[in-house]
């Protein structure tokens, strides 16, 4: 079943699990207001405030064994 499945944002990286079949989903989001469909990440809010999904924020597009590199890069630009 699609709920059994992890799905990432497609901006973001953001983790989520369908708690509805996909085209209820779907449906959903395409009937609401064009204004309300412009950021992903309000329509993914919207979605997990209505049950559609549930948004697993805890993941992370960080590499945790370069960390202290990045960081370090980061402080130089």
């Amino acid at each position: 079943m699609a709920n059994e499945v992890e799905h990432f944002l497609k901006y973001g990286g953001v983790k989520f699990r369908y708690n509805a079949p996909e085209r209820e989903v779907w449906k959903f989001v395409n009937s609401l207001p064009p204004e309300k469909r412009e950021s992903i990440a309000e329509v993914s809010q919207i979605l997990a405030e209505k049950g559609y999904i549930d948004l697993k924020p805890d993941f992370s597009t960080i590499d945790r064994e370069l960390l202290d590199a990045q960081l370090e890069e980061n402080r130089r630009i």
